[in-house]
């Protein structure tokens, strides 16, 4: 009977004693994608009204784990990206949005919302504050807006920037239980026992490696098996229906592997190498679109109502971060990954509000002359966006800082 009480009392002990272990094993390897997901979980701090916020005064040096890019990441007081401490009594422009908003992919400096530090118009120069939180949908937005206003006097501009992940996804993406960020807000909404667990294993995952790696190694875990399920029903798919042409792109077509620029003779756009990308002659109708979810409507009639209620002037932008549209807008043509902006532009119309739409402003991408790694190159298109990433690069925010600059300059505000 003793024999059996020592043999539990010393498993007890052990799973304990193995999981110290492992904690202390994973923070001295700290290797380099747990320290990435560690570094940018820890520039986050968890909020009760909208989830997660970014954490104050925090400083540190961000290394994508694929050496993407790199970038020191800084949050002032208040929590938002940057150095600067709002000005009191100064005009505010405020940039609204997600993680291209929030600048993932530079640093502080070299952020568009950085960069309109200054903007003049009608003998008026604002100090411009990134409210930008990566993942916020068109609801998180509206909640950190009415949440900073709160704290920050003379709010004048408000720069909310529509993104696709707010309420489109892609079908494939879909298939692997990846959601907008609207639909994923309107799930947990009013779900207080999913905001109680949300809370926990913030915080648990804040403060231990072990568990922010088992987290991540679960929902990777996740996404590889949505994956291959969705290759493999795509895959039956065509054997069954097209049966010749899957042996021909499986077997024969070769990988084309192109580049934007030719030093000698530069054309640009090229095709984007192993994209394939459709282009139409024209957009769809609008009215031939799903409606906007009830989630993004309302979000969008409570920052209506309350730019109202404060006097603010609300500026709906559409930046383009897909690639694809960008490629067919330059030969001419459009990209159906641009029917989130028809949809968002139609609602917000009907409500009287107009839209600051900047893809007509990339047409000033190719061919400009930038330096990198110390030597002077023609741009294409790719060189605006991180490869994979969908977020801007240093020469991308730059241009986005002037593209936005002068459709502020260009079109009449919204009066309300």
């Amino acid at each position: 009977m003793i024999q059996n009480w020592k043999r539990w009392g010393a498993i007890v002990l052990f799973f304990p004693f193995a999981l110290l272990s492992l904690e202390v094993v994973f923070r001295l390897a700290n290797p380099p994608a747990l320290r990435y997901y560690r570094d940018v979980k820890l520039l986050h701090a968890y909020h009760p009204e909208y989830g997660v916020t970014l954490a104050p005064n925090e400083s540190r040096f961000v290394r994508h784990y694929a050496d993407l890019w790199q970038g020191q990441f800084t949050t002032n007081s208040f929590g938002l990206r940057g150095l600067s401490e709002p000005t009191a009594n100064k005009p505010k422009l405020v940039c609204l949005g997600d993680s291209l908003v929030m600048g993932f992919g530079v640093s502080d400096e070299d952020t568009f919302c950085s960069l309109l530090d200054g903007y003049e118009e009608n003998g008026i120069t604002y100090q411009s504050l990134n409210f930008g939180v990566d993942a916020y949908g068109s609801l998180g937005s509206y909640k950190r807006l009415k949440d900073l206003s709160g704290k920050i006097d003379n709010i004048k501009k408000v720069l909310f920037f529509i993104s696709p992940n707010d309420f489109t996804m892609p079908e494939e993406l879909r298939a692997q239980g990846i959601l907008p960020d609207d639909e994923n807000d309107a799930l947990h909404e009013n779900d207080e026992e999913w905001k109680k667990k949300f809370h926990l294993q913030f915080e648990l995952t804040r403060i231990s490696y072990l568990l922010q790696a088992l987290k991540l190694a679960y929902e990777q875990t996740k996404v590889k098996f949505a994956q291959t399920k969705y290759i493999i029903s795509m895959d039956s798919k065509q054997i069954t229906e097209s049966p010749l042409v899957y042996l021909n792109e499986s077997f024969f077509v070769p990988v084309k592997k192109q580049s934007c620029e030719d030093k000698e003779n530069f054309i640009c756009p090229t095709a984007i190498p192993n994209l394939q990308i459709v282009c139409s002659d024209s957009p769809v109708d609008p009215n031939d679109l799903e409606p906007l979810p009830e989630t993004t409507t309302r979000a969008y009639d409570q920052m209506i109502a309350y730019s109202k209620e404060k006097g603010y002037e609300f500026v709906p932008v559409i930046l383009p971060m897909q690639i694809e549209e960008v490629y067919c807008r330059q030969i001419g043509k459009y990209n159906a990954l641009g029917n989130y902006a028809l949809r968002a532009k139609q609602y917000l119309n009907k409500k009287g509000i107009k839209t600051l739409d900047i893809l007509p402003y990339t047409d000033t991408m190719c061919g400009r002359e930038f330096t990198f790694h110390g030597q002077t190159k023609k741009a294409g298109i790719q060189d605006y966006y991180i490869p994979g990433d969908g977020h801007l690069t240093k020469l991308g925010n730059l241009w986005a800082s002037e593209s936005i600059r002068s459709a502020l300059k260009e079109t009449k505000p919204n009066a309300f």
